[in-house]
């Protein structure tokens, strides 16, 4: 019975742990924690948005202590126009937990070195990025909805905490998983093209 030389089983091994089927199996549990993150994240968003907009005064503080005023009371159409533009915002969100549903999703099928999963990277950047677009637009129209009755000056309801410090958090982090996106499609590209010539 022939033997393979040490070296040969020692490359074999190496290659058997770098395959897409061993990387699926060493990081399912964190594709799997990955999905229900998302997922979570994206419910406890809506949950806040409706825990905040269901009590009229509770809004009325939390936007009155950013102001620095007294905002007094708000009427039904101002709860219900400042929740709709927020519920607009949330969906933004939802498809950011969407597109790492799939990408996670698709690194347990295995396709992990492949030219969709570098499209869903790019995807899950892009949609942060229009999210924290969104979210900046709809925290302006909402405040000055509900500021309408207030006698407050415009610039003071239009800037006040027009982006906050979170708000370049996000862009960057966004930026970063699009710039990942693209260059692992970039090198998805490398690797077919160097397949096809061999």
């Amino acid at each position: 019975m022939p033997t393979l030389p040490w070296p040969t089983l020692v490359s074999a091994e190496i290659a058997d742990s770098r395959s897409p089927a061993a990387l699926r199996t060493r990081i399912a549990w964190l594709c799997h924690l990955a999905r229900a993150a998302a997922v979570g994240w994206a419910a406890w968003m809506l949950i806040a948005m409706v825990w905040v907009w269901a009590d009229p005064t509770r809004t009325a503080n939390i936007v009155g202590h950013y102001l620095n005023a007294d905002l007094g009371v708000f009427s039904s159409w101002q709860i219900a126009l400042g929740f709709a533009a927020y519920i607009v915002a949330w969906i933004p969100i939802a498809a950011v937990a969407y597109c790492i549903w799939q990408l996670f999703g698709g690194y347990l099928r295995g396709r992990i070195f492949t030219g969709d999963a570098a499209a869903w990277v790019q995807r899950v950047g892009i949609a942060a990025l229009t999210a924290v677009a969104v979210s900046i637009i709809t925290r302006r129209i909402g405040w000055l909805i509900l500021t309408s009755h207030a006698g407050l000056p415009f610039g003071t309801r239009l800037f006040t905490q027009f982006v906050v410090p979170n708000d370049l958090l996000e862009v960057v982090f966004s930026l970063f998983v699009l710039a990942v996106g693209h260059v692992f499609k970039v090198a998805v590209q490398i690797a077919d093209d160097n397949a096809s010539i061999v």
